[in-house]
């Protein structure tokens, strides 16, 4: 398991019984492009994950729809599942945040259960923060 930031990535349909995704999974893809003899970027090939999310987090996946670009943050894991025989293998996303690109509003965990070391709830004169510039450091 590795954490993992996907700057980009285009939800896709669930297609597992219906098009519309549950509250607690969804399906991206994230494009590669390149330039082409012409100057103008082409995509070359697409990573696709499922992004999952627990309960406990409190996302709720279904204010996601197909087309919308998003941004994840979280840990990523390979499974691995078997059919007549044949391994295939599968990038889940379990995610901490996600967030529509280029938007103020998200879908986010409180900040007190994301493992960002910026997310901290400590208050500004503690130990945790003492030396340190209340100033945005980026």
């Amino acid at each position: 398991m590795s954490k993992i930031e996907i700057e980009s990535a285009f939800v896709e349909s669930w297609t597992k019984n219906t098009e519309e995704h549950p509250a607690w999974g969804m399906k991206t893809a994230e494009p590669h492009s390149r330039k082409n003899e012409d100057g103008k970027y082409e995509t070359v090939g697409r990573t696709f994950r499922t992004i999952k999310v627990p309960r406990s987090t409190g996302i709720d996946l279904t204010t996601f729809r197909k087309g919308d670009r998003v941004q994840v943050w979280g840990r990523e894991v390979t499974e691995t599942r078997e059919h007549e025989g044949k391994k295939y293998y599968d990038l889940i996303v379990w995610a901490d945040r996600v967030e529509i690109v280029g938007s103020a509003s998200s879908s986010a965990a409180p900040a007190a259960t994301r493992e960002e070391p910026w997310a901290t709830t400590a208050p500004a004169n503690s130990e945790a923060t003492q030396g340190y510039s209340a100033e945005v450091p980026f």
